[in-house]
Parts: structure tokens; sequence; C-alpha cells
């Protein structure tokens, strides 16, 4: 993009969204504190492959179809299961200056400069649903939902940021009409799939300075 725009924004000049779509989902966020692409697809108002386009359109990177990718073993043994999980960040392939690496959150400086660092390569990344990135992870580290098709995350996933929308909007009223105080509100990265996923590999004996990042 010639210049910087807030996701939100974007679509509606794009018109993939309304203004008023745009206005909902905000204020949504704003009680929630999900991602605000998080918040349009579980509102319905948007697909996370619309949601891939625009990042990849902002932030000036490739869009990864990770159905289509392989990682290599060298670029997998780099990553722990556990960091991998935490910052939804898969690693596809190294060479002697590089890592290649598939991403959900362009945002996620944290996560970024620390394999940056740790590994001392430039670091090159993709851009790819949070829940193709999910299931890729499952798959390839051979987890214990590995057996669960994309669909099938892609469906849970969703249906647990539409709970989380809908028990936001009920707090909202609650609140007002009761003055009782709002739960803190989850995020996609607390869902019970990486919740369980996490609880599977925990105390396996897999170990590599990425789990220090745990810390």
């Amino acid at each position: 993009m010639s210049r910087y725009q807030r996701v939100g924004d974007w679509l509606v000049e794009n018109k993939v969204i309304s203004i008023e779509q745009r206005d909902e989902a905000l204020r949504v966020q704003s009680e929630s504190k999900q991602r605000f692409g998080e918040v349009l697809i579980s509102l319905g108002f948007i697909t996370e492959a619309e949601i891939v386009k625009c990042l990849a359109r902002q932030y000036d990177l490739p869009i990864c179809n990770l159905k289509e990718i392989t990682p290599t073993e060298n670029a997998l043994r780099l990553v722990s299961p556990t960091f991998a999980l935490s910052r939804l960040i898969l690693p596809i392939t190294v060479t002697p200056t590089e890592f290649h690496c598939a991403i959900c959150d362009p945002l996620d400086i944290e996560g970024t400069d620390y394999l940056t660092k740790a590994h001392g390569k430039r670091l090159v990344i993709f851009i790819a649903g949070p829940a193709e990135i999910f299931e890729a992870i499952a798959r390839n580290y051979s987890m214990p939902m590995a057996s669960k098709s994309s669909e099938d995350l892609v469906a849970q996933i969703q249906a647990q940021q539409a709970k989380e929308v809908q028990q936001t909007k009920a707090t909202k009223v609650t609140k007002e009409s009761k003055s009782t105080a709002k739960p803190r509100k989850k995020k996609i990265h607390d869902q019970p799939d990486r919740k369980e996923l996490l609880a599977a590999i925990a105390g396996t004996g897999t170990d590599s300075i990425w789990d220090a990042f745990q810390d």
C-alpha cells in the first residue's frame, strides 16, 4: 500500500465491509479485547482469507498457502512446538543466512525479534490465517489433534470467537442494568484446542532454546 491505513478503514475503502460494520466491530473489540480481524470474523462480516489479503497488502507481505508447503525438518527443529503454538508462528525453511516463517500477526514484534536475535539470521516472513497456521503446526509437529481436518479446526475457532463476542454483548447489557463487573475476555490464543495441544506436549522432554522464551 502507498499509505498506511487502519485495517478497518482499508476494508471500508475497498468495500469489503460497510462503515456500520466497521463501527460495530470496533465497539465489540473495545469490550472483548480481541484483535479487530478476529471480531470481524466472529460477527460474520468477513472471512479469514479476506483479512489475510488485507494484512498482506497493508504490510507488503506475501501470502503463504500452508496446504501446499511442507516445512523442512531443519526448520522445525529450530522452534519448539510450545513457542510455535504460543505465538502462532510456523517455521518453514532455513538457509545459511535466512529463516523463513509463516505468521498471522505482522505486529508480533516481540516474537519475530526473538527469532531473529536467537538464531542470528534474517527473518523472512509470510502471512497466513491463524486457523491455517494452527492446523499446520498441529500437523507438522505431529500433535494429538493433527488428525482433525483444517475445516474442523477453522469451524471450532470461529465458533469460539462467535461465542466470546456474544458473551461480550451479554456482559455489557448486564453491566448496564446491574452494574456488575465484566469478566476479562479471552483471545483466540486461549481457545480450547490450543490449550489441549499445549497440555499434550508439556513434560514430553521436547526442549529447545525457544522454550526459554516462555519463562
